[in-house]
């Protein structure tokens, strides 16, 4: 029954991903129709969420589409806003003499590298590295990319396709090394990604988000060539 209601929410233009405990719902065009429906459906899917294994529901939808969703406003806590941002992938992407090397996500040494970068124990990382393969199962192990300079890891980027999203590239999380934060490094590890994502993964287009008061990822996507979405997205989220 749950899998028919997210059939239906994709029928509507409602993206979905189910992770471990959880399920995610998109609304990121600055249009949709049946909005009724689309609430009914969510409101439907809540409902079931008593008797499933999932903990908990979350949804990224426009504002100016949120105040046409009801139900959906009242059974859900907001918990963010973000911005969006697009880009085309259809030309060739300059990263000059930038390093990187693709890491196994199982091995040790990325493990405890991305902890650092985190700031997280390596069993919360551990865990972080699990919901990515649960995810994306046919295109984890291509995702570790590890941002090099002068044969030091600097920095994590996790470039992906999209599923259901015809060649739609996005990155599952970026982020500098505490060490080597503050030199600019960051608008590097991003072109990265853009890169891998172009060449790699035949991605033809790029959507990133990232919290509305993140002013330095903002800027990078913006020197990377990246275009702001009017619109802004709020994050909600339903625990059952």
């Amino acid at each position: 029954m749950m899998i028919t209601i997210l059939n239906q929410l994709k029928e509507f233009g409602v993206h979905s991903i189910i992770s471990d405990e959880q399920i995610i719902l998109e609304i990121l065009e600055d249009n949709i129709s049946e909005a009724n429906q689309i609430d009914g459906l969510i409101n439907d899917l809540l409902n079931k969420m008593e008797n499933r294994n999932f903990k908990k529901v979350l949804l990224e939808c426009p504002r100016l589409h949120l105040q046409r969703l009801n139900c959906t406003k009242a059974k859900m806590k907001i918990k963010g806003e973000r911005v969006i941002y697009r880009s085309s992938l259809r030309h060739p992407i300059n990263i000059r003499k930038l390093d990187y090397e693709v890491w196994p996500i199982n091995e040790r040494k990325s493990v405890l590298f991305l902890s650092e970068v985190m700031d997280r124990n390596i069993d919360d990382t551990a865990k972080f590295l699990m919901s990515m393969k649960t995810e994306l199962p046919s295109q984890v192990q291509r995702m570790f990319t590890v941002y090099v300079v002068e044969n030091e890891p600097v920095g994590v980027v996790f470039p992906h396709l999209e599923p259901d999203r015809d060649k739609e590239g996005r990155i599952f999380w970026i982020g500098i090394h505490p060490k080597f934060q503050g030199r600019g490094l960051g608008k590097d590890l991003h072109l990265i990604g853009l890169y891998r994502l172009r060449n790699d993964f035949n991605a033809v287009s790029y959507l990133g988000a990232t919290e509305i008061n993140n002013n330095p990822m903002r800027k990078i996507m913006i020197d990377n060539g990246c275009i702001e979405s009017k619109n802004t997205v709020i994050s909600l989220v339903y625990s059952g």
